[in-house]
C-alpha cells in the first residue's frame, strides 16, 4: 500500500466558496422569520380549536341554565297562584324532627284534634339553639278554622283542617308546623282526657277557668277553705278537723241528681291562684278537663271498654257515677297523658299544689290503693288543712281515712 499517496488523496478538498457577511445575515433573518411564522401559525390554530370548544361548552351551559330558569319560573308562578301561606309540600305530613337536632323546635305532638270551641296545646320540649320560650311566635294559617294565642293554645272555630305555625322571633326561618283538625262537637269522637279517660275539647271548654293575668302577684293565702258540702245523704263524707271531705272512688259514687254542673267555686278560685304562682315561676298551667256529667262519663268509659276491655279500662277510666270529675272538685292540668309526667310543669305541680288546697289524687306506686294508675296531671281540691296533712303523711285519701276503692 502506498501510504503517502492515500494520505494525499484524503487531504485533498474541494475549494469552498466564501460567503459575505451581508449574505449570511440575510439568511439568518430569513430563518428567524420562517420559524416565527410557523410558531405563529401553530398558536393561531391552537387558539381556534380552544375557542370552538369553549363556545360549545358555554352554549351547553346557557341551554342548561335557560332550562333551569324556565322550570323555576313555572314552579314559582304556580305557587303564587295556588299555594296557601304555608306550602302544601312542607306541611301536608308534619314530621317529628330529629330529637338531637338543636336547630329545630321539638314538640310533643304535631297533629291536634279539637272540637268547635275546644282547645289544645302542643308542648314545646326543645328550642332551636339560641332561642327560648320568650321567642315563641305562634300563628294560624286559617283563623276561620282555628286560632292560636301567644302561648300556643289552639282553639277550634269551624270544621276543617289548617296549620298552626311556631316560629322563633330571633330567626323566623326556624319553624315547626302543627296540623289542626277541627270537628263538629256534636259528632266528634272523645279524645283522651285527664283520668286517662276520654274527654272532648268541648268538655275542656265547659270546665275551663279563666286565669288571672300573669303580671299579677301570686295570691298565696295562709289557708284555703274546704269546698262546700253538697246536701245529699246518699254521698259519702269523711270528716277532717270538723270539715266534710267528699269521697268518690270505686267504692263510693256521686249522685247524678246533685251534680254541680261545673267546677265548684272555691276550687276554681284556688286553681286561679295556683296558675298565677306557676306563671310567676315562668310556667303555664291551665284546665284541660274539669267537670264532667254522668252521661258524658258513661260515653267515654264505654268507649274505652269497647277498645280495651273492661278489666283494662277500669285501671285508668272511672265508671259513670264514680269519676271525681262529676264532683266539680277535680281538674286535669295541661296535658292529660303520660307525656306530662316528665315536664317542668308536672314537677312544679307536685311540689306546690298542696299550698293551694289541692292534692295529687293518684300518686305513683299507689294503684292498688286508689284503683287507678299514676296520673301526674290529675289534682283534687280538698282545702289546705287536709292537703298539707296528706302531703306530710305521704298517704292517699283511702289510706288516711281507712277506705277501699273497689267496685262492688
Amino acid at each position: 500500500m502506498d501510504y503517502n499517496n492515500n494520505y494525499n488523496d484524503y487531504n485533498t478538498q474541494r475549494p469552498r466558496k466564501k460567503v459575505s457577511k451581508e449574505t449570511f445575515r440575510k439568511r439568518q433573518l430569513t430563518a428567524v422569520f420562517v420559524i416565527a411564522f410557523i410558531l405563529l401559525l401553530i398558536i393561531v390554530l391552537f387558539a381556534k380549536a380552544c375557542s370552538k370548544d369553549s363556545v360549545k361548552k358555554t352554549g351547553d351551559t346557557k341551554v342548561k341554565n335557560k332550562t333551569a330558569v324556565t322550570t323555576t319560573t313555572t314552579v314559582d308562578s304556580a305557587a303564587v297562584t295556588t299555594a296557601p301561606p304555608v306550602t302544601t309540600e312542607a306541611v301536608t305530613e308534619p314530621t317529628t324532627p330529629d330529637p338531637n337536632d338543636t336547630n329545630s323546635f321539638q314538640l310533643d305532638k304535631y297533629t291536634v284534634y279539637v272540637d268547635i270551641g275546644g282547645t289544645d296545646m302542643p308542648f314545646v320540649q326543645g328550642y332551636p339553639e339560641g332561642s327560648s320560650e320568650a321567642d315563641e311566635l305562634w300563628s294560624s294559617d286559617n283563623t276561620a278554622i282555628a286560632t292560636v294565642d301567644a302561648y300556643g293554645h289552639i282553639t277550634g272555630v269551624s270544621p276543617g283542617e289548617c296549620y298552626v305555625i311556631l316560629r322563633s322571633a330571633k330567626d323566623q326561618t326556624k319553624e315547626a308546623y302543627v296540623k289542626v283538625v277541627v270537628a263538629d262537637s256534636s259528632n266528634a269522637a272523645a279524645t283522651t282526657d285527664a283520668n286517662g279517660e276520654n274527654a272532648t275539647s268541648a268538655d275542656a271548654t265547659e270546665s275551663a277557668t279563666t286565669l288571672s293575668s300573669n303580671t299579677q302577684e301570686p295570691q298565696l293565702t295562709a289557708e284555703a277553705p274546704a269546698p262546700s258540702k253538697i246536701d245529699d245523704p246518699s254521698l259519702h263524707y269523711e270528716t277532717f278537723q270538723g270539715e266534710p271531705v267528699l269521697i268518690v272512688n270505686k267504692s263510693y259514687s256521686m249522685n247524678p241528681a246533685n251534680e254541680p254542673g261545673g267546677l265548684e267555686a272555691t276550687t276554681a278560685a284556688q286553681f286561679d291562684k295556683l296558675a298565677q304562682a306557676a306563671a310567676a315561676d315562668g310556667l303555664t298551667l291551665w284546665v284541660a278537663s274539669g267537670f264532667r256529667s254522668y252521661s258524658y262519663q258513661d260515653q267515654i268509659y264505654n268507649n274505652y271498654v269497647n277498645m280495651s276491655g273492661q278489666a283494662t279500662a277500669d285501671t285508668f277510666s272511672a265508671r259513670p257515677g264514680h269519676s271525681e270529675h262529676e264532683t266539680g272538685l277535680a281538674i286535669d292540668v295541661n296535658d292529660p297523658s303520660d307525656s306530662f309526667n316528665n315536664t317542668a310543669e308536672a314537677a312544679w305541680l307536685a311540689k306546690h299544689c298542696w299550698d293551694y288546697g289541692f292534692i295529687l289524687r293518684y300518686p305513683q306506686g299507689k294503684q292498688d290503693i286508689t284503683g287507678y294508675k299514676y296520673e301526674s296531671w290529675h289534682i283534687r281540691y280538698v282545702g289546705t288543712k287536709l292537703s298539707k296533712e296528706l302531703q306530710k303523711s305521704g298517704q292517699t285519701m283511702e289510706e288516711y281515712f281507712g277506705l277501699t276503692s273497689q267496685y262492688q
